[in-house]
């Protein structure tokens, strides 16, 4: 339920600001398009990290620093240098893990989550064909982290989510009328401070690192490469109408 509360919150808050910049906005051209990409993001996962460098030397360990991505956005301009992004991303597993000596042990924690943003981004032609994209938005993070442990005790699953921003900075060259190829990067400022594994009475146990709850940050920087399928051709996307 806090998951769908957080979603709905966040497709309003994008709703609305479309809504707005439609109030103000010209008498423009709104040209259309769909986003589809994929890329890396790098995390500050400091508590996961933590918790397998505390195991004794003779473990070796892997420390989670980040996890491929892929996403997709619509793409929504209301002026001639300015339009929105709204989309998804998945970040998918980043692992933390520690194996034992033969017969010892290994625990290994598998950390991904999902990621819903509204970005505002600003246009502008560059090099004649090129367009540079500078963007910044809120986003709404759900993380969740696995742990797997041999020969022990322990929470299999646990979950939370937080609201954060987005930061964006992109290049894009036509391929063809109404197909792009981008590339982009930027931050994301994210952490969920606390994490929860289910119980039977569907309220949830706080996860503990030491003396204070669990962190996940997804906080960190990313790069990706995407195509962009226009409904319109892309030079219309740039341009006021006729």
């Amino acid at each position: 339920m806090r998951n769908l509360a957080v979603i709905t919150l966040t497709l309003c808050v994008a709703a609305l600001m479309i809504q707005i910049s439609n109030v103000f906005a010209d008498d423009i051209h709104n040209q259309r398009g769909l986003e589809v990409r994929g890329g890396f993001s790098h995390y500050f996962m400091d508590d996961p990290n933590d918790f397998i460098d505390a195991y004794p030397d003779n473990f070796t360990k892997t420390t989670a620093i980040g996890s491929p991505m892929f996403g997709v956005s619509l793409l929504y301009k209301t002026h001639q240098h300015f339009g929105w992004n709204i989309g998804y991303n998945y970040l998918m597993n980043s692992v933390s893990k520690a194996e034992g000596p033969q017969n010892v042990g290994t625990i290994e924690q598998k950390i991904h989550a999902s990621e819903l943003f509204a970005m505002g981004c600003y246009y502008k032609t560059v090099m004649t064909d090129w367009t540079l994209s500078l963007g910044l938005g809120l986003n709404a993070v759900f993380g969740a982290i696995e742990r797997e442990e041999t020969g022990g005790a322990g929470f299999m699953y646990a979950d939370g989510r937080t609201l954060g921003f987005i930061t964006n900075i992109g290049l894009e060259f036509p391929l063809k009328e109404t197909l792009g190829l981008k590339l982009s990067g930027g931050y994301r400022g994210d952490l969920i401070n606390e994490v929860h594994v289910g119980d039977i009475y569907g309220e949830g146990s706080l996860v503990y690192f030491g003396l204070r709850p669990l962190e996940l940050d997804f906080s960190g920087f990313y790069g990706q490469l995407g195509v962009c399928f226009y409904f319109d051709p892309v030079t219309h996307f740039k341009t006021y109408a006729d």
